[in-house]
């Protein structure tokens, strides 16, 4: 990693991974993995992966359905952000 941003771009990297990012940090963290290919994005995704699952394991009773409604704003936002507009 470029020493010039390397905590904004970590800090970027475990936002994505923890729940995403609007279109500004999104379009920021592109530039900065541009800066520095070496980056390991997805290693921080793979974390926060494992880390849902260990406590999944550890409380079994704790995945519950998503509804319906939230299931539908998701995939509505994450349309949104690939098109490049905003969710209405």
């Amino acid at each position: 990693m470029k020493r010039a941003h390397p905590d904004r771009l970590q800090e970027l990297l475990a936002d994505e991974a923890l729940g995403g990012l609007d279109a500004s940090c999104h379009s920021e963290l592109e530039a900065l993995l541009r800066e520095s290919p070496e980056a390991e994005r997805d290693a921080l995704m793979r974390t926060a992966a494992l880390t849902q699952l260990a406590f999944l394991h550890r409380d079994s009773s704790a995945p519950q359905p998503m509804p319906a409604s939230l299931r539908a704003r998701l995939l509505g936002t994450a349309e949104a952000q690939r098109s490049g507009h905003k969710p209405g």
